[in-house]
Formats: C-alpha cells, sequence, structure tokens
C-alpha cells in the first residue's frame, strides 16, 4: 500500500523500515521538524518529506499517525482527512481521539520497546483496532505484514496492556538504572550483577515468574530486610521502592 508516515521518532522509524521491508511504499514522511523528516525519509526511501501539515499527500492508501501521545490532539484540531484511512500508533490513546480526522480511523499499537538505529527488530505483536469493518479489512493486511502476532482489541484492553508493559519494561528497566547508580556511587563494580540480571530473564523463557521469585521478602526475612534499608537511609526512592516492592511480595506470596 501507499502509506504516509506523521511522525519522525522511534515509532515512525521502525515502522517505516518494517514497512518498505514488506513491501509497502512510504510516499511521505511528515515532522514538525523538517530535519527529522528528512532523516526518515532518507533512511527508507520515502517519496518526500515536510513539516507542513498543509502539503500532506491527498492520495495514499493509508495515514500512519507516530507521534507522542500528547501530540495527537493537536492533530485531532489540525488535521482532516475525510474518509481516508488513518491509524495512530500509541498504546495509551483510544481510538476516538482522531475521529475529526476521518470517519475511518483505527490504531495499530506495536507492544515493543522500540528504538530508530536497531539493526534488527525483535517479535512485535500488533494490538488491532478500527472503528469500522472497512478500516478493519484495509489495515488488518499491513497488521499481518510487520507481524506475526496481530491481536484485535478495543482502547480499554489495550491501555490495560500498555500498563502492564510500562510494568514488566519500563519500571525494570529503571529498577536495574537504579541499581547501577546505586553500585556507581559506593565504588562498587555493577557488572559483577550483570549474570543474575541476565539469568532473570532467561528464566522467563522456562517458568512462568510467579514460580521462580528469590529474596528476603519472599522468605520473610526481616533481619536482612532491615539492613538493607539501613543502607538506604540517604536514598528516599530506592529506600521507598524497597519498601513497597518487599510488601508487594509478601502480599502475593501469603
Amino acid at each position: 500500500m501507499d502509506i504516509v508516515i506523521i511522525g519522525a521518532g522511534n515509532v515512525a522509524h521502525c515502522f517505516g523500515q518494517l514497512l518498505k521491508i514488506n513491501g509497502h511504499q512510504i510516499s511521505q514522511v511528515i515532522s514538525r521538524t523538517k530535519e527529522h523528516a528528512d532523516e526518515l525519509k532518507e533512511v527508507i526511501h520515502a517519496g518526500a518529506a515536510t513539516n507542513d501539515l498543509r502539503d500532506i499527500n491527498m492520495e495514499a492508501d493509508v495515514y500512519l499517525i507516530a507521534v507522542s501521545d500528547g501530540a495527537i490532539p493537536l492533530l485531532n484540531d489540525q488535521l482532516r482527512l475525510g474518509k481516508r484511512i488513518v491509524a495512530h500508533t500509541a498504546g495509551a490513546v483510544p481510538l476516538d481521539a482522531i475521529s475529526n480526522i476521518s470517519s475511518n480511523t483505527g490504531v495499530l499499537y506495536p507492544l515493543q520497546s522500540l528504538r530508530k538505529g536497531v539493526k534488527s527488530f525483535p517479535p512485535i505483536p500488533l494490538l488491532l483496532e478500527a472503528a469500522n469493518d472497512e478500516t478493519m479489512r484495509r489495515l488488518q493486511p499491513i497488521a499481518q505484514s510487520v507481524s506475526s502476532r496481530v491481536e484485535v482489541m478495543n482502547s480499554e484492553q489495550r491501555l490495560q496492556l500498555n500498563l502492564a508493559a510500562v510494568l514488566c519494561n519500563n519500571f525494570t528497566n529503571h529498577l536495574i538504572a537504579r541499581s547501577k547508580n546505586y553500585c556507581e556511587k559506593d565504588g562498587l563494580d555493577f557488572s559483577l550483577l550483570e549474570p543474575i540480571i541476565k539469568e532473570t530473564f532467561e528464566r522467563l523463557d522456562k517458568f512462568p515468574p510467579e514460580s521462580v521469585q528469590t529474596g528476603p521478602a519472599l522468605r520473610n526475612d526481616q533481619a536482612t530486610m532491615t539492613k538493607h534499608l539501613g543502607l538506604l537511609q540517604d536514598q528516599k526512592y530506592l529506600q521507598l521502592i524497597y519498601r513497597v516492592m518487599s510488601d508487594s511480595i509478601n502480599d502475593f506470596y501469603k
């Protein structure tokens, strides 16, 4: 299909490359910053690039909005595409957030942490939603061309999975970053923790996460937890995280 991509960030880059690899033509890239639009245009060999919505190509088959969540309301106010097929890529934004843009709207949400510049792409489940049967019929082949797992879900279900993704991806990454910072402040070698971090995630390929929990909170080892909390007296956020996570583990495994 002939596709216009609105946006030039991580999701736009990854979607653009996957669409191009799988036989679609990107006729235009639109971004608020012309340099960013030009950069993505070069990466995916798009037909044109612009930072002006007034120059949008009105002959495309599908318009893919891959911008930040906060930028979607502005597009909904400014962009009018009639009955053309328009889809956004946000997990926490409902389908009707782009209802002013077109009467044929949808969502193609990649349930994955995406970064531009990667050499290869991880598996990317796509959550698909459409305002009507015709839009679903047009978007489904696009979704299936770039993902081996496509699930039809409504806005509420997508939001719930977006939250779950934040918990298991964003929060986990932040805990590791906090741990690294803690080690570096006290002159400890963070690389000594890399094997246990790797083992933590490799176990998930073999076992359910609830079956491989370990640690002092699971054992209700109050003596060890008190020592740990004492070490964190000067780091209020880490201390708070430690208390909350320990309480959560204790409650989960009662």
